[in-house]
C-alpha cells in the first residue's frame, strides 16, 4: 500500500480543502499519514487519515503580523526550526512514498530536500509564479504603499528569516526559499484548490499546475431557521483575526431593523460585550457556514480563500473586509471579476456599509459574476480529479 504524508499548516483555511482529497486517496487504496495538531485529529481520522502530532498546538497560533509578507515568513521559518528535528526522524521511520505539502508549509519543502522524497504541492491559497515574477517584483507589490511602521517591521522580520533559515540550512543541508519561492513552493506537481479562471493570472501557469477547484463538502442540515422573505446577510470574519468589536457594532447600526435577517459569527469576541443586538440579528460564536451560505443573499467576510470559495460555490455576492496577508489579494480578485466589493477603513461607517450591501443585493451583475466563478469551480474536477492527478504523478 503506497504511503503519502501530508505536511500542512494546522489552520482551518489550509486544511479544509485537503480533507475530501484525503478521503478520496484513502478510498483508492493509499495510506495517508497527516501531521497536524490535536484540535484537528477527529476530522482527520474521520477522513481516513492516520493522525500524527506536530506537538504543542499553541506554537502555531499566528500573531497579528505587522511586517507584511516578511513577517509571515519569519513566523513560518521559526516553526520549521522547532518542527524539523522531530519530524525528520519520524519521516525516515515511516517512510513515505511521497509527500503532499501545503504551499506555505516551509518545513514541508525543507523536509523534501533533506530526505530526497518526491513531493507535490497543495495550494489552498493563491500561489506566486516564480517563472515570471522576481523577488524585486514581490517586494514592490508587498511594500510599495506600505506605511513606515510596516516597512520597519518587515526589515526586522526579514533579518529574522535570514538568520533562522541559515541555521536550518547549515544543520540539514537544505536551501531555504527566497520571497517568491516561499509563497509558491513549486514542485513537479502542483495541485491548486481553485479554478484557473478565479486564480490571479491563471492562464499563465503551465501544465504542472492542476487547478482542481475548491473541495466543498455537503452542507450540514442544522442552522438558524428561515424567517420570511427578507434577504439573509451572513457576517463572519473567520477563525483567527476576528477580534473586531467596533466593526460588529457598526454592523448593528448598518443592518439593524426589518430589511435584513442577519446571522453573525462573533468568534473570539464575547457577544455580551457588544451591547444589545438588534432583533433581526442572530449572534453565534460558531456558525455552520456551508448551510448558511446555501441560503444567504450576501456574505460580509474577511476574505479568507476558504470562505470566499464556499460563498462563490453557492453563487453568493461578497462584501470583503480583508484583514491580513492573502486576504487582500482574494478581495481584489473578487472585485476584479465583478462578484463583490472591497470594504476598507473608513468604509465601516454604517451608512457606507448599507450603501455597499444594497448595491450587491440589488444589482444583478454581482450575482451573475459569482455564478460564472461557481461554474468554473464545478468544471474543475474537485477532489476526484486532484486524487487522480496525484496518483498518476506518484506512479511515474
Amino acid at each position: 500500500m503506497p504511503t503519502a504524508v501530508v505536511l500542512n499548516l494546522p489552520e482551518h483555511g489550509h486544511m479544509n480543502a485537503t480533507l475530501p482529497l484525503v478521503a478520496e486517496l484513502v478510498r483508492r487504496g493509499e495510506r495517508v499519514v497527516y501531521y497536524s495538531t490535536e484540535p484537528f485529529r477527529e476530522r482527520l481520522e474521520a477522513a481516513g487519515a492516520e493522525y500524527r502530532s506536530y506537538g504543542d498546538p499553541s506554537i502555531f497560533r499566528p500573531p497579528a503580523h505587522t511586517g507584511g509578507l516578511y513577517s509571515v515568513m519569519a513566523f513560518a521559518i521559526a516553526l520549521a526550526e522547532r518542527v524539523l528535528p522531530v519530524l525528520l526522524p519520524e519521516l525516515r521511520a515511516i517512510p513515505p512514498d511521497y509527500l503532499l505539502i501545503d504551499s506555505l508549509c516551509v518545513w514541508g519543502n525543507l523536509a523534501r530536500q533533506a530526505l530526497g522524497i518526491p513531493a507535490a504541492m497543495l495550494g489552498s491559497v493563491f500561489v506566486t509564479d516564480q517563472l515570471r515574477m522576481t523577488v524585486e517584483d514581490m517586494v514592490r507589490l508587498a511594500y510599495r504603499d506600505a506605511p513606515k511602521e510596516t516597512l520597519l517591521s518587515g526589515i526586522d522580520a526579514l533579518n529574522t528569516y535570514l538568520m533562522t533559515s541559515q541555521r536550518i540550512d547549515r544543520r540539514f543541508g537544505t536551501r531555504s526559499p527566497n520571497l517568491v519561492e516561499f509563497f509558491s513552493s513549486r514542485q513537479s506537481l502542483n495541485v491548486v484548490f481553485t479554478s484557473r479562471y478565479f486564480h490571479i493570472a491563471g492562464d499563465a501557469y503551465d501544465d504542472t499546475y492542476k487547478f482542481v477547484g475548491p473541495s466543498i463538502e455537503p452542507a450540514p442540515k442544522a442552522g438558524p431557521a428561515a424567517s420570511g422573505p427578507r434577504p439573509l446577510l451572513y457576517i463572519s470574519m473567520g477563525t483567527i483575526f476576528n477580534e473586531l468589536p467596533e466593526f460588529y457594532r457598526a454592523c448593528f447600526d448598518a443592518f439593524g431593523g426589518a430589511e435584513y435577517r442577519v446571522v453573525m459569527a462573533t468568534g473570539k469576541v464575547d457577544a455580551a460585550s457588544l451591547g444589545a443586538a438588534p432583533e433581526n440579528f442572530e449572534l453565534r460564536e460558531f456558525v455552520p457556514q456551508l448551510e448558511i451560505l446555501s441560503r444567504a443573499s450576501l456574505f460580509l467576510t474577511h476574505g479568507g480563500m476558504n470562505g470566499v470559495s464556499e460563498a462563490l460555490w453557492h453563487e453568493v455576492p461578497l462584501l470583503v473586509f480583508p484583514q491580513h496577508g492573502d486576504q487582500h489579494l482574494v478581495a481584489a480578485r473578487v472585485a476584479e471579476l465583478g462578484a463583490g466589493l472591497v470594504l476598507r477603513p473608513p468604509d465601516i461607517e454604517p451608512a457606507k456599509l448599507r450603501e455597499m450591501a444594497a448595491r450587491l443585493l440589488h444589482e444583478p451583475a454581482f450575482r451573475a459574476a459569482a455564478r460564472r466563478i461557481a461554474d468554473s469551480f464545478r468544471a474543475a474536477g474537485g477532489p476526484q480529479r486532484a486524487a487522480g492527478e496525484i496518483l498518476a504523478w506518484s506512479r511515474r
